[in-house]
């Protein structure tokens, strides 16, 4: 029996490609996984930028495992506001406005408030660097990330039975 791997990784993931799972080896991947994704969330908590402490607490490490797949993610959750704090929570990770408008001013169309007309007129472009909290600890960790579920790979298959194949 043999089962093809397949490796696909890139700045967020790292992916391990099986035609079979067999059940040892789900066992050994999701505890090395688990201690993994654990690590990255205390590097990620310890990368974020702290004013509020409201995007820490929102910070959680989840490992998931079906039949076909182990998987270990670290997510900032929305909460109750979600969309005002997921887009500052994106502007920190990725920073704005990016290089297309850099150095641009925006513009503001005419609009009336209260019955009195606003004219149209240009504010301040926002530079908003990349922190880079979530994407900088995993590049870190990829290369030992890697070495451990090889690892465990490896001690799934020192410890499989091949007398049960006969």
């Amino acid at each position: 029996m043999t089962a093809a791997i397949t490796i696909d990784s890139n700045l967020n993931r790292l992916v391990l490609h099986f035609d079979e799972l067999p059940a040892a080896l789900q066992r050994k991947l999701k505890i090395a996984i688990g201690r993994s994704t654990h690590a990255l969330l205390a590097r990620v908590k310890a990368a974020e930028p702290v004013q509020t402490g409201r995007m820490r607490a929102a910070t959680h490490a989840f490992v998931d495992e079906r039949e076909d797949f182990v998987r270990g993610r670290v997510r900032i959750l929305a909460t109750g506001k979600a969309n005002p704090l997921a887009a500052r929570f994106g502007a920190l990770e990725y920073g704005g406005p990016g290089k297309r408008r850099a150095g641009k001013r925006v513009t503001v169309r005419a609009y009336s408030r209260g019955g009195q007309p606003v004219g149209s007129y240009e504010r301040r472009q926002p530079r908003i660097r990349a922190r880079r909290f979530l994407r900088g600890p995993f590049a870190a960790m990829r290369l030992a990330i890697k070495a451990e579920l090889e690892a465990a790979i490896g001690q799934a298959i020192n410890e499989f039975d091949f007398d049960s194949l006969k």
